[in-house]
């Protein structure tokens, strides 16, 4: 019996791909065999391939992300390279079931043996973690065929195509709507159901969800996402969370007060507490309500009471950002409160503060929700050169115990909340779509000439 061929377009999120390819090895019974196509992954990914070579039948690494607001161009290089038929074309974030009795593999192809009239057959997808925006699933009696397909359209989810119904594989509804063109149908199985890590991408990978925005497509789960900070915040945020990190306070204690365009901390570490503008000397919070208090450019008028006041609320730590000028040159430990000492120490560096506003300004296709940490460290590690400001720090001479969390009174303060840009972009002119699309469609030509050469290079060497 001819292995299925299964093709998976790999592209990054390798903690979803290991889960998917173990799946299949110790869950699949019916002879298969595994082509990886890889659409130009980051190392992590392209070095666990390389090093798992032996477990898949072909490793196809792309030279660059073919058309990144559609898996098919990629996915028919993958078909293009395999013979069986039907043949499985698929995303790398999906489970297979452990099935009583037949594989799921067994099962699907019976299922496709069994109505040679569908060109493609998809599997079902295990509702358990649906994302809570998206609608339940609601079938009709009429959509639903011998109790064992669902007819309607399907993405590259474990799909089952048939060669001589598949003219090309362009984008998924183009793909359904090729089939019908060819006297086929299309559906998905309503009893065998894989589970859909990609579901869960709007807490795992909320990076690489959001960058779908930029290509359309109906994400629901993207209004899930937190705001993603600034290049420029997490420059700002850096050298201070760096400090309260050292002084270790946990993050969910630390409290800051700014006065910025928008709190830098608070944007940064989505478990910060944050308030913006506050008015009057008094802090409308507690002795020892946080684990730490972090003073964002303070009005130079109320700056000295503002540390005060932030020594009496904060445990641990108090963080001022702010040039000299707002404490009249005074040294930090002329101003420390009894029981405090204070110092002095670099902020945010010029250069890295101008890198972040440049970037940002050039909207610069950024991924800071899912490497917040990485540009964290980086920025504390520009925390030198000159600067026009520079951290204030106030410590407890005694050491205090500090708090998990800062302790709030609802009815005393209005916390900011980091409150994500309505999803989706403006369309481009219609002149660069068409205009990208036509390199799009050179670059798929010459990746598979590319890849078809090296193919007959490799039979005519071992021949």
């Amino acid at each position: 019996m001819q292995p299925t061929d299964i093709v998976i377009l790999t592209h990054n999120r390798l903690d979803h791909l290991e889960v998917m390819i173990d799946a299949l090895e110790e869950r699949t019974t019916a002879p298969f065999q595994i082509t990886i196509v890889d659409n130009a992954s980051g190392p992590e990914v392209r070095n666990w391939l390389q090093a798992n070579r032996s477990r898949f039948h072909q490793l196809i690494l792309l030279e660059e992300n073919l058309y990144p607001g559609s898996s098919g161009p990629a996915l028919q290089i993958g078909i293009d390279a395999t013979t069986s038929s039907p043949v499985v074309v698929t995303d790398p974030d999906l489970v297979v079931p452990e099935l009583d009795g037949p594989c799921w593999l067994t099962q699907m192809l019976d299922i496709l043996e069994r109505h040679p009239d569908f060109g493609i057959l998809g599997i079902g997808l295990d509702q358990s973690n649906l994302p809570p925006v998206a609608p339940p699933e609601n079938l009709s009696p009429e959509e639903i065929l011998d109790d064992e397909i669902v007819l309607g359209p399907v993405g590259s989810i474990l799909t089952f195509v048939r060669r001589d119904a598949l003219k090309s594989y362009y984008d998924d509804w183009r793909a359904c709507e090729s089939v019908a063109r060819a006297g086929y149908r299309f559906g998905w199985a309503l009893n065998i159901r894989a589970f859909h890590l990609g579901w869960d991408d709007y807490k795992l990978h909320p990076g690489h969800l959001a960058s779908k925005r930029r290509y359309g497509g109906d994400y629901l789960e993207v209004n899930l996402i937190a705001r993603a900070p600034s290049l420029g915040e997490l420059a700002v945020a850096g050298p201070i969370v760096a400090e309260t990190r050292r002084a270790g306070v946990p993050d969910a204690a630390v409290l800051e007060l700014a006065w910025t365009e928008t709190p830098a901390v608070g944007a940064s570490v989505p478990e910060a507490v944050a308030v913006h503008n506050l008015e009057g000397d008094e802090l409308p919070f507690e002795d020892g309500a946080a684990g730490a208090v972090v003073l964002l450019d303070p009005p130079r008028e109320r700056a000295a009471q503002l540390v005060r006041e932030a020594c009496r609320v904060a445990c641990g730590p108090v963080i001022a950002l702010a040039p000299l000028e707002t404490f009249g040159g005074e040294p930090a430990d002329a101003l420390s409160p009894s029981g405090r000492r204070g110092r002095e120490q670099a902020g945010p560096g010029e250069l890295p503060l101008q890198f972040a506003t440049t970037a940002d300004a050039a909207e610069f296709e950024k991924k800071t929700l899912d490497d917040r940490e990485r540009w964290l460290e980086l920025f504390a590690l520009g925390a030198f050169g000159p600067s026009d400001r520079r951290l204030w720090v106030w410590e407890p001479v005694e050491p205090q115990p500090l708090p998990a969390e800062v302790n709030v009174d609802p009815s005393r303060v209005t916390l900011w909340e980091a409150v994500a840009p309505p999803p989706g972009r403006k369309l481009r002119p219609k002149r660069e779509r068409v205009a990208d699309k036509a390199r799009q469609a050179a670059r798929v030509a010459a990746e598979v000439v590319r890849i078809r050469t090296a193919r007959l290079r490799s039979s005519s060497s071992s021949s």
